[in-house]
């Protein structure tokens, strides 16, 4: 904790120190320090104060040991001349998860309690987890007059960023060096920003002609933008190339991403894949509607997905002709009931979940329709499921209807597609929280 005192001195010294300054006629000022990041105490691992807009959903996420309680513990909040506004009492105990949230609002997922004073001064402060009148932790964010933090101040954030610890939970008694600028995770594992990151690999699939025909779903292509957003989360971003997806290429990653294959996979392919989820891994399907085959191959998407359906092509090997069987392996499909007549469509959300966090709606062009045999039911519209995903063995899988949303509207080779004229989410709440969750960060 910053103060006239050197840091990490222990209470004998401070209380030693105090008697010689009243003995000398000056009493010290303000609570007394305990020592940094004392054992078994909980720290401040992440604030959102600077919501866009009309600040909504802020937040401050204590990081402590499982089911300690929080009785006679309090937040105090400065101003940048270092003058207190605020005070919250703390109640209750940390939860399992090892986080404490303190929310403005419900809309705050993983809250621990609500308190309206959540919301701190944007711009510069100061904030101070106390016990009693002594102070157990401290931090000071942007330029304040008179911090009251540890060490030089931390940066301050802009609208839409949280001020985390990264890594999670480090405490050096600089909060210049502890805390950094990233998305918002209340409730979870901090990672991503300046200076830090998750560590986690997000691939791209790149081996079933994802880019063919009109369609250019790469990662340096039409999903420059999507790829990029993760980074600035934290996320190595990555493609897999070649002509098959294996145990071999999916090792480290936590996510896999397939957006729109237009090539069947393989028995062996779909073992892969189904190994990778059950171990913990995060899969992405993203269909597009009927009829989409763009390599003239005689597999659209839904069908790639699904299974050969039947119709087309003429004969198909065996060992392609279940291609991943999304229905009987994670629970999800894409059906077969949606048209090249479809009109555009707004998906909104059905209920609620952590992936829809700031998520109102979303634009859908001829989308298939997401028929969800087992799992949840997220966004959707016209009677239709759009967003749906699944916990599968110690994984999780998500499937979106339609390949465009996540595209920044441009191709590799510089020209643009029909997709101008509905909501691009990849930098919006959406593609990057169906990662974070996949991912089990959110």
């Amino acid at each position: 904790m910053q103060s006239n005192l050197p840091l990490r001195r222990g209470l004998v010294l401070l209380a030693s120190l105090a008697m010689v300054l009243s003995a000398c006629g000056r009493a010290p000022t303000g609570p007394a320090l305990a020592p940094l990041a004392a054992a078994g105490e909980p720290v401040l691992n992440e604030v959102y104060f600077d919501a866009p807009g009309t600040d909504t959903g802020t937040f401050i996420e204590l990081k402590g040991p499982a089911g300690k309680s929080l009785s006679g513990y309090s937040l105090a909040a400065f101003d940048t001349a270092g003058t207190q506004y605020r005070t919250i009492t703390l109640s209750g105990s940390i939860p399992a998860s090892g986080y404490s949230v303190v929310a403005q609002d419900s809309t705050v997922p993983g809250r621990t309690m609500i308190d309206a004073g959540a919301d701190l001064n944007n711009g510069s402060g100061s904030l101070r987890l106390l016990r009693g009148g002594a102070v157990v932790d401290a931090l000071a964010y942007g330029s304040p007059s008179a911090g009251r933090g540890e060490g030089s101040p931390a940066p301050t954030t802009g609208a839409g960023k949280a001020l985390a610890r990264v890594p999670d939970g480090q405490d050096t008694g600089a909060n210049s060096a502890d805390f950094k600028v990233q998305a918002a995770t209340p409730g979870t594992a901090n990672g991503g920003g300046t200076g830090g990151g998750t560590g986690k690999k997000v691939l791209f699939d790149l081996t079933k002609a994802e880019d063919a025909g009109n369609a250019d779903w790469r990662i340096d292509g039409a999903y420059s933008d999507y790829a990029g957003a993760l980074r600035g989360l934290g996320y190595t971003v990555a493609s897999v190339t070649g002509s098959a997806i294996t145990s071999t290429n999916l090792a480290g990653a936590s996510v896999l991403v397939i957006p729109e294959p237009q090539n069947p996979f393989s028995d062996s392919e779909r073992a892969a894949i189904q190994a990778f989820v059950q171990g913990g891994g995060g899969l992405f399907l993203i269909t597009d509607h009927r009829t989409s085959d763009r390599n003239n191959n005689g597999w659209d998407s839904p069908e790639v997905f699904n299974g050969w359906d039947g119709s087309t092509p003429a004969s198909v090997a065996s060992t392609f002709q279940k291609s991943l069987d999304a229905d009987t392996l994670f629970g999800l499909g894409a059906s077969f009931n949606s048209s090249f007549s479809d009109p555009v469509y707004t998906a909104t959300p059905t209920t609620s979940h952590p992936i829809l966090n700031g998520v109102s709606s979303a634009g859908v062009y001829v989308g298939t329709s997401v028929d969800v045999r087992a799992g949840t039911a997220l966004m959707g519209a016209g009677g239709k499921t759009y967003l749906a995903v699944n916990s599968v063995g110690a994984g999780r899988v998500a499937m979106w209807g339609d390949s465009s949303t996540f595209g920044d509207n441009t191709y590799s080779d510089g020209s643009t597609g029909q997709y101008n004229n509905w909501p691009n989410l990849s930098n919006a709440a959406l593609g990057k929280n169906v990662v974070r969750w996949l991912a089990g960060d959110l």
